[in-house]
């Protein structure tokens, strides 16, 4: 197609429709129709898995009980915590934000709804009890809307691909509702989750039609209309035109061909603001913030531009050996870019536009959280790939991701996952796949494919960090399994394969293993963590914000309430489930040695390392001896040397002295440590927590318990059966 056509656009006055597209416009007043009616019905029923997509999330999400990563609380609610409450509301601020390594985007969402909350429990004055539960539950709901959100669009991307209301679409929906690892980690407050609902609505919104040849796209705008579909996926526009021509009888069929045409021509010829750019305007913002949360997200999106700028050229060639006098065809391939100009121009225009502007706003919000201008993706990388100090929290194999990675994301649907992305790969040559699926297959498969393969150099690896291809995998996945959920219809009866018969109870069983999975993992592994924090915030709300009856034998509450972690670093929520700024306390710390050389950080041993080499000795040398506390009934707690020294303490990941608290809370393994270091102290064992059947962490085995001074738990007996009395 010339530039002069390209750059024409169709005068809104004609009603002349050009030969070239009578084709398309060759019975297109019954398409249209259909088209209609079916928006009408998509719209109500897009509406409906929506806000049922929100609700069961919502569920989901107040459901979970258990701990899964650290990064959950300190890369996002502690940092949103400190925005929301000042720097003395007991926030820890981990190594990597003093080192500005993460973004502030994403704390700065949560700040916002945990102000929201606040200024609502203020408004209806709820007491300290109830705002601490509004404080836990809204960052929660917020997630699960999000993430309700990555499901959506994880349904819509599969409509793209397979058509709406295609059984693989509904697939895609149903493997993303019954992943046993979205309802494990979608709702937590992950950097990762929230990068994966960019990622998929980002994807939802690229203009796949670009990377064709222009050539394709009428076979392509084909199938869009007979799905009842627009050129980008989306019936809006049909639905909006059929109302005007429902409520105008005296349309005429030369406006209806020209606003056919019309339709034709902005998905052929992109001209101007039309709905394609609009939409690729929205996904290069999106996929520009899921890069600035998580720059490893980069590959996802270069990729998908290379399939978009560049087209494999190919010659063949006729070359005599010189040995056998024998012609041999050979064909060579280079990428070449696509014949379409301008479309590349638009291209490199709104990504040289997106992306700045995305910085530049990551940079207001960073010099607000900062104090100074810094550019937090590149200390990333830098501090992470060029001074690897991501090695230092473990290393993997070099197939961690593919060999545990995707079995992890998929659970039972790893057959599926892998079938469909050998088959997105040969979707090319496959005659029986529609426009959609030929053209979109191949670049998710591939980006699937090379995303887990470069991000194996790093040493460092976790599932998370490949998060953002689960809603790919699901995608590719949902074809194997609509196939396999079909009954089997041979030729002849010799032909039936032996385990067709098992389809009708193997799906089932598969959907019932990963419901048990699911529960599993978020009922009983690792349920501690976080009851041991509601168990403290509430002793906190019984003994410190509430008076007891007023008695001349018994002293008033004290203000402070101290507890000591003697766990592996970050082994437990914090401020975010502490809530309460009366609770005092500190835990081991485990910051990375930044300031070293790499070749000196071998016999590097942080303070958590320390801690567990020599626990007798680590306690006496920065604790010191815990004083007797066993006193008569009415002596006022705290006493001595801990009321004096709790304004210096190390609190909250501070430096300072740490000192013995009320409460200790450590893993089951260290009781016989632990109560040879108080002795007669007066410290007894006031809760126990089941944790785990097993965990990778020897440290992290066995129950969680929490001793407290005896005289404090006599003294709370003693509360307790006058408040009862």
């Amino acid at each position: 197609m010339s530039d002069s056509s390209s750059s024409t656009p169709t005068s809104q006055a004609s009603t002349k429709v050009p030969s070239n597209a009578s084709p398309l416009v060759e019975g297109h007043k019954g398409l249209k129709k259909r088209a209609v009616e079916r928006a009408s019905t998509g719209s109500a029923i897009s509406r409906d898995i929506f806000l049922f997509l929100v609700a069961f999330r919502i569920l989901n999400a107040l459901s979970i009980r258990t701990f899964f990563q650290p990064d959950e609380y300190f890369q996002s609610l502690e940092p949103a915590w400190q925005i929301a409450f000042g720097e003395d509301s007991g926030a820890w601020i981990t190594w990597e934000w003093r080192h500005h390594l993460r973004s502030s985007i994403h704390p700065y969402i949560f700040a916002a709804v945990y102000w929201i909350a606040a200024r609502f429990a203020e408004l209806i004055h709820l007491n300290q009890i109830y705002r601490a539960e509004l404080l836990l539950a809204t960052p929660k709901l917020l997630q699960a809307c999000i993430a309700a959100a990555g499901d959506y669009h994880t349904w819509k991307l599969g409509e793209r691909v397979y058509g709406r209301g295609s059984q693989q679409a509904w697939a895609t929906l149903a493997l993303t509702v019954c992943s046993a690892w979205q309802w494990f980690a979608s709702t937590r407050t992950l950097s990762n989750c929230v990068e994966t609902t960019l990622t998929v609505i980002a994807l939802e919104a690229w203009p796949w039609q670009w990377s064709m040849e222009l050539g394709e796209r009428e076979t392509h705008l084909k199938e869009d209309v007979l799905q009842g579909t627009g050129s980008d996926g989306s019936a809006e526009s049909d639905e909006s035109e059929g109302s005007e021509q429902n409520e105008n009888p005296s349309h005429s069929e030369d406006e209806d061909n020209e606003a056919m045409v019309r339709s034709i021509d902005s998905f052929l010829k992109p001209d101007g603001k039309r709905e394609p750019e609009l939409k690729l305007q929205r996904s290069l913002l999106l996929a520009a913030l899921a890069c600035i949360l998580r720059p490893t997200n980069i590959l996802i999106w270069a990729c998908l531009a290379a399939f978009t700028l560049f087209r494999r050229a190919r010659r063949d060639e006729i070359v005599v050996m010189k040995w056998s006098r024998t012609p041999v065809i050979i064909s060579r391939t280079w990428p070449a870019l696509r014949a379409n100009r301008e479309e590349q121009h638009i291209f490199v225009k709104e990504a040289l536009i997106c992306g700045p502007l995305m910085l530049f706003i990551s940079t207001l919000f960073d010099k607000a959280f900062y104090k100074q201008w810094t550019f937090p993706p590149f200390k990333f990388l830098y501090f992470n790939i060029a001074q690897s100090l991501a090695v230092l929290y473990g290393r993997n194999r070099w197939d961690y991701y593919f060999t545990e990675g995707f079995p992890l994301l998929l659970t039972t649907y790893l057959p599926f996952g892998i079938i469909g992305l050998y088959k997105g790969l040969r979707a090319n040559s496959s005659a029986s796949s529609s426009a959609s699926s030929t053209l979109i297959r191949p670049q998710l498969a591939t980006a699937a494919i090379i995303v887990p393969l470069i991000l194996s150099l790093i040493s460092h690896k976790e599932v998370r960090f490949i998060c953002p291809l689960l809603p790919i995998l699901h995608v590719l996945a949902a074809s194997p399994l609509t196939s396999f959920s079909q009954p089997a219809l041979p030729s002849s009866p010799s032909r039936i394969p032996p385990w067709s018969s098992y389809r009708p109870t193997l799906l089932p069983f598969l959907l019932l293993l990963n419901i048990l999975i699911a529960l599993f993992t978020t009922q009983y592994h690792q349920p501690a963590p976080l009851a041991v924090m509601d168990y403290l915030r509430h002793e906190h709300e019984l003994y410190y914000l509430t008076q007891p009856p007023k008695a001349a034998h018994l002293p008033p509450a004290a203000t402070n309430m101290t507890v000591g972690f003697l766990m592996p670093c970050h082994s437990t929520p914090w401020r975010s489930h502490l809530v309460h700024p009366g609770i005092k306390a500190w835990a081991l710390g485990c910051e990375p040695p930044a300031h070293l050389a790499p070749n000196e950080r071998e016999d590097y041993r942080d303070e958590a390392d320390q801690f567990y080499d020599s626990p007798i000795s680590f306690l006496e040398t920065n604790l010191g001896h815990p004083k007797s506390r066993r006193s008569k009934l009415g002596t006022k707690m705290p006493q001595g040397p801990l009321g004096a020294d709790i304004a210096k303490g190390a609190w909250d990941g501070k430096s300072g002295k740490k000192i013995w608290p009320e409460y200790l809370v450590f893993f089951e393994g260290l009781e016989g440590v632990i109560g040879h270091a108080v002795g007669s102290a007066g410290y007894g064992e006031c809760w126990r927590g089941w944790n785990s059947y097993f965990h990778d962490d020897w440290r992290r085995r066995g129950d969680v318990v929490v001793w407290c001074l005896r005289a404090r738990e006599h003294l709370s007996g003693r509360g307790r059966m006058l408040g009862k009395g």
